[in-house]
């Protein structure tokens, strides 16, 4: 008798293949052991009672009824076509689905009605995944229809992001009010100039005028008036003599109260750059010049155009968020810093912050909902920290976070959604270095850390998040021991890797998302995402470093060189901060220039 059974424990035996979806599938075609027929259209589909109702709730409150189970042998099924039914029925026997974007939507709403929620969800990731301008406001209707909040998601993000383009025509009178809304408060809209959301509402306000025309003062609280520039105003003022239904309200304004009225700049109003800022990595030489050298990179024109820089920055972290830019830490001459600094895009200069409760440098820095987090990194050369806090910008206070569960230094790092993700990185250096062969993942409502593993580690790698994962580019590899280089301090166990790999949500590698190889090996490159593209700058490996640019959008099957390059006097630059900054256009800019008398608000009358 084993020791499980002797002890009262029950034994786990292996699974194995039941051949349950062969069974499904040559039942359904041969029609066997059929008990109940479902009837669309005049047309008979013989089927499963038991396996319907395990897969629909629908079907199941139909044969059971009142707590006992009917016995009737058809089933009508109102409004659902026959081959609608077929293909519902092929799914459920065969899991088979070959979905077309005509087919889809009618797929979905047979789902929907039948309850069949497996299907439902694979018919609505379809959608999602073909929603475009052309097709949106019917997906719009659908996900009304059937209640779908991810696809009610999918379609608002999609109007906030080609806002121009999608409210062209009149199909956008169809959204709710609440949707409406949705839109049109958002940050992230794609909107070059403000009068276009005003006139957006008045467009749909008038599609229905006697129905809507209560809904005209909440809806005009989300325009931000005070982006409007002098023409734009006299626009305003002409339609307005025509509707006669508002009164403005004005105020005189410098450019930071209009800032603070504004809620800030819509996407559309930015331009994006690559802030590159040259911070010098050499922690045991003389800096070649007292300011850390900082410019813009306008990838569209390939044009750079030197910023105000820092002075004495080195071995700093940098981060961004829109219009702003953060820098943390550094080393100079061992002497480590707990400094961090904020650049304003609308005044091209820097302001210093609350400093951190630890000196540190090459940590984990990120930017999310206006808290800055810094994680990790190294106090002294081989002495690393598992200590993490968080800056409330708001307040300007310092919050310790949950620890690390080891210390770590040079992670790559990121943010999606609502968690914060410490990618690879060094455990310390002994007589090698060590790598973490794993993703820390920050859960910021719990403040908990969970470790997830890798097949292999890196270090010094960048990171760029996209909508359902973390692209991560290059970095320093471990090598095999065999090939380790003796004779330096500390024997080189890396080497700089061209690899690039997906990370999903859950911290694990997805095979189904395909990155090319980089040109080269790279390490303590900067990557970023600028547009559809994600660059990257300059870079190292144990040889030399470079400043050559590289570019690759998703989707295509390998990585393009810029013809410009970073413009440093050396022969490369790597261990740099890089970030992506939004630039306000220059006719928003001028807005915030000088003070003047400034539309902040439109009433409607009593």
């Amino acid at each position: 008798m084993s020791s499980s059974h002797k002890n009262g424990q029950a034994t786990k035996l292996k699974p194995r293949p039941l051949g349950l979806k062969e069974g499904l599938t040559e039942m359904y075609q041969e029609k066997l052991l059929c008990d109940v027929t479902l009837v669309a259209d005049g047309q008979r589909f013989p089927c499963h009672r038991a396996l319907l109702a395990a897969v629909s709730p629908y079907f199941r409150d139909v044969f059971v009824k009142g707590g006992q189970e009917c016995q009737e042998k058809e089933v009508l099924l109102q409004n659902v076509s026959p081959s609608i039914v077929q293909n519902i029925l092929r799914y459920i026997y065969t899991e088979e689905l070959a979905l077309t974007p005509e087919l889809a939507p009618f797929l979905f709403t047979g789902a929907s009605q039948l309850q069949i929620t497996p299907l439902q969800n694979v018919c609505c990731r379809f959608l999602v995944a073909h929603l475009s301008v052309q097709n949106c406001f019917e997906i719009y209707s659908l996900a009304q229809a059937h209640h779908s909040r991810p696809l009610l998601h999918a379609v608002l993000w999609l109007l906030i992001r080609n806002f121009d383009q999608s409210f062209e025509e009149d199909d956008f009178l169809q959204l709710d009010p609440g949707d409406l809304t949705a839109v049109i408060s958002s940050n992230d809209l794609t909107v070059a100039s403000e009068l276009k959301v005003y006139q957006v509402v008045r467009r749909w306000v008038q599609g229905q005028p006697t129905k809507r025309s209560p809904f005209l003062g909440e809806l005009l609280r989300h325009v931000r008036f005070p982006l409007l520039g002098p023409e734009e105003q006299d626009m305003l003022q002409a339609d307005l003599e025509q509707w006669g239904d508002l009164d403005l309200e004005w105020k005189v304004m410098d450019g930071q109260d209009r800032l603070r009225q504004t809620r800030g700049l819509r996407h559309g109003m930015y331009k994006p750059h690559i802030l590159f800022i040259d911070t010098q990595m050499c922690e045991y030489q003389e800096l070649e010049t007292e300011e850390a050298h900082m410019s813009c990179y306008e990838p569209q024109t390939e044009l750079w155009e030197k910023l105000p820089g820092l002075q004495s920055l080195t071995h700093a972290c940098c981060t961004s968020d829109r219009d702003r830019i953060y820098v943390s830490g550094g080393v100079y001459k061992n002497s480590y810093s707990a400094t961090i600094f904020e650049f304003n895009a609308f005044t091209n200069q820097w302001l210093q912050l609350t400093a951190m409760p630890v000196p540190r440098a090459a940590h984990g820095f990120v930017c999310h909902r206006q808290k800055l987090y810094a994680m990790g990194g190294w106090c002294r050369f081989q002495s690393f920290l598992n200590l993490a806090e968080s800056l409330d910008l708001a307040t300007g206070k310092w919050t310790a976070m949950a620890k690390l569960p080891f210390a770590l230094s040079h992670p790559a790092s990121s943010v999606l959604r609502e968690k914060l993700y410490l990618l690879g990185g060094a455990t310390g250096v002994s007589n090698h270095w060590l790598f973490h062969k794993g993703v820390l993942i920050y859960e910021i409502g719990s403040n908990t850390w969970t470790q997830v593993p890798l097949a292999t580690g890196f270090f010094a790698a960048g990171a760029v998040a996209a909508d359902n994962g973390i692209y991560v580019i290059g970095g320093y590899a471990e090598k095999k021991t065999r090939d380790w280089v003796d004779g330096a301090l500390v024997p080189e166990n890396r080497h700089s890797t061209r690899k690039c790999v997906f990370i999903n949500e859950a911290g694990r590698v997805s095979y189904s998302v395909s990155i090319p190889k980089l040109p080269r090996g790279l390490a303590n490159a900067g990557v970023v995402c600028c547009g559809k593209r994600i660059y990257v700058l300059g870079g190292e490996d144990l040889a030399q470093r470079y400043k050559t640019i590289y570019h690759w959008e998703p989707g295509e099957s390998r990585w393009h060189r810029s013809s410009s390059e970073i413009p440093v006097p050396r022969e490369g630059i790597s261990r740099f901060g890089c970030v992506t900054l939004l630039r306000p256009k220059p006719h928003v800019l001028q807005l915030f220039q000088v003070a003047s008398l400034v539309l902040v608000a439109a009433v409607t009358k009593s």
